[in-house]
């Protein structure tokens, strides 16, 4: 009898759904039902306690529902109760309990009859267990029972259901360092197919999808992070803006907070992009500043004040973990920024916020977000200290050193250490392996700070056993690389290298995601990945003569951090290497290989069938970028200088004088040059030796690398062209008259359909390009190269073309053989713009690409290109050699013979 009656009463009971706040994702998990006033009461009551925040009392009133319905034997309510235990189970960090209640749960569905009810009730345990696999640090097995959760939902219809499964496994896609594969899962779940993960203002405003609101809210702020981390900043702020619009009206104050958190995020990002490309002085924290401006227009904020604004929001959250992170982010920008007025409040705060946090993976990845941020701290406060270089320290983003405040006390390194050891407590106590490496990895720092070696090296080790079990390069490549120094600083070289060369092949396993699968510790590329690159060729070059196959490792490093440069450039692993040999690309060719290091700039020299040759000048990397300071400062035709030419044979000295002999021996006739940091900026024409410029001696080209070249020769037989460009004014950019001079001379040259103006819009482009095999595309136009990629663009008469739509702009069935842009220009004040033209290049899918490093004069440029197609349309002629008659043909013209008008252009990709 007492069966019939729950059966009656079972609708009632997923009537009575609990949508309780997961530790988590704030999702809406389970329903009880009841079939008897006893358990409903039971029920109703834990409902109650844990919406209070009251757990133990919860877990208290389920565990005794389950029972009820144990005796009962009501199967199906016994489980959804136990599901709902082991819910509150994870809020008290009751991780072994939990997963009983869960077990014991599941165990007792996959016995029942599969009814629909039997199958909601399951599929919401599995989000729960989902749940729990996560917080405990299995993102892997996380995803594979949300999938499960996610199939059982699609059976019985349940759209928001598919959908918070969807986000869900974003999540985990996330702690697995997935970001694109996270960023098209959420994409799904609000219905949006946009496969390149751009996504528009319009597409926000028509967003229907079949979910409730607060789904939306929890997958556009998920969305908001990985568009960040992704490096889609602006489209971040574009979706959090989204998210918390539908926040606003309902009034969840931990929903507020947590978008606050990402919105602070994403406009630090913005104001670390802005200070990269436009460095200018820190405004103070403490200025007004909103989160989000209600203002419209919205007022100029600075970036930093907005984020500082935005983690002062979130601090105020009800959650002792969203207001920790917020304490921890305000801590980290404070010290970036160099404003100490709010430290010595903040470290207290997070001190005793920290004790009171239950064990989690989250809890454990803010005590060493906090480890790390100490780190950053102390090591910017001590000018004495000799360990600066540490893995750790190398990460962190202040500047320059900072002054101490008398009321700051800071933990000492034992005290930092004792944060970390805490958290490996409780990694150890979870079962979380990686994360206990990782602690183990921040605890040896500590002990590398304060010089014992023999603990930090033990601990290091210790780290790296548990993670040899473990396909975790994202975290392994940190600890070797800590190793390898702790093995350098003993003197211990061989080791060194040995062990850095794990670490390095790690991060070439990684290729897409070069980024840490705990998104507490991320830190830019250029901090965390570049240095292994660099402090690993420096090792391999140690010795006055080093040995072949230390050169030829060197050398392929080098090519292997260009390659990574461009990926992380893209924020994607577009680029697939191919290693060339030089003895099949030209041989007559001689590569250059150069790197700047702290105290000495390396060239390494490949001649065609010759053993790699080596040198390098004791010049350190701040007099390299003072030279070309110097010689950027020269580039003007009409400002005189003393010495006009001394930065152009400074660079001579030390990159070619002292090959000159073998170039000679060798009989080469064109430099090939795979730069580094500032060199890529360079002329490479102009540096003279005191008779000549370069440009009058040999052809030039730059490439990337050799790897990225195909050997493929130019078809003599197609010359067809498109030429393209902007003569008039447009979008704010100043008219190029000489343009259309420009397009009309090559027109009588060779083949040429030409787009001006009005005719030079995106769709005609495409068009043109769809309907004829152009084997070269000639763009004359303003564009601006930058080192962040949505900063890197080409102007036509309609809009502006991003660096990342090229190669689905020019795609053809065959690749461009030779990319001309004409007029445009790297980014003012951004040292590292040269990546955009060779990010441009490569994304255009060209085999070779000339391009400027300057905004060059608009007659000069219109002259030089015409005699380049005259040169090029002879037979045998290489691309290097039509560029250099071009640019002779304007050092011979006594108006254009200053290296301002003709030394910018250079030839990037395959020169023959």
């Amino acid at each position: 009898m007492m069966g019939r009656v729950n059966l009656k009463k079972r609708s009632l009971f997923l009537a009575i759904l609990l949508f309780l706040v997961s530790l988590a994702f704030s999702l809406g998990i389970a329903s009880i039902a009841v079939s008897s006033p006893p358990p409903q009461t039971l029920v109703e009551q834990g409902r109650q306690h844990y919406q209070a925040g009251e757990f133990t009392e919860a877990v208290q009133q389920w565990q005794q529902a389950a029972e009820v319905f144990a005796t009962q034997g009501d199967s199906l309510n016994q489980a959804m109760a136990l599901s709902n235990l082991a819910l509150s189970d994870q809020s008290l960090g009751q991780w072994n309990e939990a997963q009983q209640a869960l077990t014991k749960s599941l165990n007792l569905l996959k016995n029942q009859p599969e009814t629909p009810d039997q199958k909601r009730i399951f599929a919401s345990t599995l989000d729960i267990q989902g749940q729990l696999q996560l917080t405990i640090g299995q993102p892997s097995a996380a995803i594979e029972t949300w999938r499960q959760g996610m199939e059982i939902y699609q059976k019985i219809d349940n759209l928001e259901g598919v959908s918070r499964s969807q986000i869900n496994q974003a999540q985990a896609l996330q702690a697995l360092g997935l970001y694109p594969r996270a960023c098209t899962t959420l994409l799904k779940s609000l219905d949006l197919d946009r496969p390149d993960c751009t996504l528009s203002e319009q597409d926000l405003q028509t967003l229907t999808v079949p979910q409730s609101v607060p789904l939306q809210i929890l997958a556009l702020r998920s969305l908001g992070n990985v568009l960040r981390i992704m490096g889609k900043s602006e489209q971040s702020k574009m979706v959090l803006v989204k998210s918390w619009q539908l926040a606003e009206p309902l009034g969840n104050d931990q929903d507020l907070a947590e978008i606050y958190l990402s919105l602070g995020n994403t406009a630090r990002t913005l104001g670390n992009r802005q200070l990269t490309t436009k460095p200018q002085p820190l405004n103070l924290l403490n200025s007004s500043g909103d989160c989000i401006s209600k203002e419209t227009p919205p007022q100029k904020t600075d970036f930093y004040q907005q984020a500082a604004a935005c983690y002062r929001q979130a601090e105020l959250s009800s959650s002792p973990l969203t207001q920790i992170q917020a304490q921890l982010n305000l801590l980290s920008l404070g010290i970036q920024t160099q404003q100490m007025a709010e430290i010595p409040t903040l470290l207290p705060k997070i001190q005793a916020n920290l004790a009171e946090l239950k064990p989690s993976h989250t809890a454990i990845n803010a005590q060493l977000n906090y480890v790390q941020t100490l780190t950053c701290l102390k090591t910017a406060l001590d000018p004495t200290s000799t360990q600066l270089r540490t893995a750790i320290a190398q990460q962190c983003s202040h500047q320059e050193l900072i002054k101490s405040s008398p009321s700051l006390l800071i933990p000492s390194w034992q005290e930092i250490g004792q944060i970390a050891m805490t958290a490996y407590q409780q990694a150890q106590a979870l079962g979380n392996q990686k994360a206990q490496a990782n602690a183990l990895g921040y605890l040896a720092s500590t002990y590398q700070q304060r010089e014992n070696w023999t603990q930090a090296q033990q601990l290091t080790e210790q780290a790296l056993q548990i993670l040899s079990a473990l396909n975790a390069p994202d975290i392994s490549y940190l600890w070797q690389w800590q190793l390898g120094q702790l093995y350098q600083i003993q003197g211990n070289l061989e080791e060194a290298i040995a062990v850095y060369t794990l670490a390095f092949d790690n991060l070439q396993a990684l290729r897409q995601d070069l980024v840490s699968a705990n998104p507490d510790l991320q830190f830019s590329f250029r901090d965390s990945v570049e240095p292994v690159y660099r402090e690993l060729v420096d090792l391999l070059l140690q010795a006055e003569n080093p040995a072949q196959e230390k050169l030829k490792q060197a050398r392929n490093v080098l090519e292997s951090l260009q390659i990574a440069e461009l990926n992380n450039f893209f924020q994607e692993a577009c680029l697939e290497a191919k290693p060339q040999s030089i003895d099949n690309l030209d041989s007559q060719a001689a590569v250059f290989y150069s790197i700047v290091l702290p105290e000495r700039l390396v060239v390494i020299l490949s001649l065609p069938g010759q053993p790699l040759r080596y040198y390098a000048t004791s010049v350190d990397s701040a007099t390299v970028e003072l030279t070309f300071d110097d010689l950027f400062a020269n580039l003007n035709p009409f400002i005189s200088s003393p010495e006009p030419l001394k930065s152009y044979q400074q660079f001579y000295d030390w990159l070619i004088r002292p090959a000159r002999a073998q170039l000679q021996d060798n009989g080469i006739k064109t430099l090939v040059f795979v730069l580094d940091g500032v060199l890529r900026n360079v002329p490479m024409a102009a540096l003279h030796d005191g008779q000549q410029y370069l440009v009058e001696q040999y052809n030039l080209a730059l490439t990337p690398g050799l790897q990225l070249l195909s050997p493929r020769s130019f078809a003599l037989d197609k010359r067809n062209t498109l030429a393209g460009g902007l003569a008039s004014a447009r979008q704010g950019f100043p008219a190029l008259p000489g343009v259309k001079q420009e397009v009309t001379e090559i027109s009588t040259i060779v083949p040429t359909e030409v787009l001006l103006d009005d005719g030079f819009t995106r769709d005609r482009l495409i068009q043109s390009i769809q309907a004829n095999a152009f084997p070269i595309v000639h763009l004359a136009t303003h564009g601006q190269f930058s080192s962040q990629a949505e900063n890197t663009f080409l102007l036509t008469w309609d809009e502006r073309i991003n660096v990342k739509d090229l190669d689905q702009l020019l795609k053809e069935p065959n690749p461009i053989e030779l990319l001309i842009l004409s007029a445009c220009q790297t980014a003012v004040g951004d040292k590292r713009a040269i990546l955009g033209l060779a990010g441009m290049a490569v994304r255009a899918r060209a085999r070779s690409t000339v391009a400027t490093l300057w905004a060059v004069q608009d007659q000069s440029t219109a002259e030089l290109m015409a005699q380049f197609y005259r040169v090029f349309n002879q037979p045998g002629v290489t691309k290097a050699e039509a560029l250099r008659q071009a640019q002779l043909s304007l050092l011979k013209a006594p108006e254009y013979q200053h290296p301002f008008y003709w030394a910018a252009f250079v030839l990037v990709g395959n020169w023959f």
